[in-house]
């Protein structure tokens, strides 16, 4: 067995923190604000967060998944993170205004929160399918 390149592991690590700093953000600090309505003010992050956050999870995730299509060549892991990274880019059009959409607040908290667990859902796989613990 082949063992991935470092720089691969950090795409997947980096592509697993950055998904889960989404959810984190849409779940958590809402609840955070909800809770605490006098933080919300010293709380807010900025706005171009979401598209950060996903300019910064496309190289990962595409570095990672292709490394682990090459040692693998499983379909699974890489779709889901095809279908996260769109999810996120749906969160992202949500919170920007951009989908007509009756509550963009709620679309972007749905759409950022499944795209970010299935990011790190692919990731978690492609690391498991690269370390063999993924095979059948």
């Amino acid at each position: 067995m082949c063992l991935p390149s470092p720089r691969a592991r950090t795409a997947d690590l980096a592509g697993i923190a950055l998904s889960s700093a989404c959810l984190v953000h849409c779940l958590a600090l809402p609840l955070a604000l909800l809770v605490a309505p006098a933080m919300n003010s010293w709380l807010r992050l900025p706005e171009w967060l979401h598209a950060a956050i996903l300019l910064l999870a496309l190289p990962a995730a595409l570095i990672a998944m292709t490394d682990g299509w090459r040692r693998y060549r499983r379909r699974s892991a890489p779709l889901l993170a095809v279908a996260g990274l769109g999810l996120l880019a749906l969160g992202l059009a949500a919170h920007e205004g951009w989908l007509a959409t009756a509550n963009p607040e709620a679309a972007d908290r749905l759409f950022t929160s499944v795209g970010a667990i299935a990011l790190v859902t692919a990731h978690l796989l492609n690391w498991r399918l690269r370390h063999g613990t993924g095979h059948r």
